[in-house]
C-alpha cells in the first residue's frame, strides 16, 4: 500500500493534532492547540467547586453558562480550524468533506480530554438529524454526585461547530446521560424549533425513543 499523500486532508489532520504541536503554559493552566484555540485545564476539584457555587447562586446558571461557553468555543474551534486549513492549502472547512470535519471534531475532544466522541450521520439525509455519542465524558466523571444531565458544554460546542460549518442556526441537546443511567451520553443536532417538542421527554425517555419522536 502506498504511503498517504502528505498534502491530503487526512495527513494534514494528523499534523494538526500532533501532541508536540500543543503549547502548554503550566503556570496559567492554558493549552493552545495548533489551530490557535486556547483551553483552560481545570482540576476535577476546581470544576466541582465551581459547579457547586453556581448551583447555590441560581438554579440553571451552570447549565446556561456552560452551554453558552461551549457554543462560543465550538465556533472559535471551527474558525481556527478553517484558518489552519487555509494555511495548509486545504479548502475551507465548509468545503471539506463532512467526514473530514468530523475527524477534526472527534480528535479535538480526545486531545483536550473531554471524552471519546463519535458522530453518526445515518439520520442526516432523510431526517435532518445528526447524532453524537460521548463516552468517558469529562463532566459526567467530574460531576459523579449529580443526577442531572452533565454535559451542557459539549452540547454547546457541538452546536457552535455545526452552525459554523453549515452556515445555519442550529440547536443541540443532550438526550441521554450516563449520570441518568444511560450507557453513554448522547446528543442530537438539528433545527432549534424541532428540539422544543422533545424537551419535556428529556430524562423520561431513552435516546432511541426521543430520536423516534424527532423522526415522526
Amino acid at each position: 500500500m502506498p504511503p498517504p499523500d502528505p498534502s491530503s486532508p487526512a495527513a494534514a489532520l494528523d499534523r494538526l493534532f500532533d501532541p508536540r504541536a500543543f503549547l502548554t503554559d503550566a503556570a496559567s493552566g492554558l493549552v493552545t492547540d495548533p489551530a490557535g484555540t486556547r483551553v483552560i485545564y481545570a482540576s476535577h476539584e476546581f470544576t466541582r467547586a465551581i459547579h457547586h457555587l453556581l448551583l447555590k447562586e441560581k438554579s440553571g446558571v451552570w447549565r446556561d453558562a456552560l452551554a453558552r461557553t461551549g457554543r462560543a468555543c465550538g465556533r472559535d474551534l471551527a474558525l481556527g480550524l478553517d484558518r489552519e486549513s487555509a494555511r495548509l492549502g486545504l479548502p475551507s472547512l465548509g468545503e471539506l468533506p463532512l467526514e473530514t470535519c468530523l475527524g477534526f471534531l472527534e480528535r479535538t475532544f480526545a486531545a483536550h480530554g473531554w471524552g471519546v466522541l463519535s458522530v453518526d450521520l445515518a439520520d442526516a439525509p432523510d431526517h435532518g438529524l445528526v447524532t453524537a455519542h460521548l463516552t468517558h465524558s469529562f463532566f459526567a466523571e467530574v460531576l459523579a454526585d449529580t443526577n442531572d444531565f452533565a454535559d451542557p458544554f459539549p452540547a454547546g460546542l457541538l452546536q457552535g461547530f455545526f452552525e459554523f460549518i453549515s452556515g445555519e442556526p442550529l440547536g443541540c441537546i443532550e438526550i441521554a446521560c450516563v449520570r441518568r443511567g444511560a450507557p453513554r451520553c448522547t446528543f442530537v443536532i438539528t433545527a432549534t424549533e424541532r428540539l422544543a417538542g422533545v424537551a419535556p421527554f428529556l430524562g423520561r425517555e431513552t435516546a432511541e425513543a426521543i430520536l423516534a419522536r424527532l423522526k415522526a
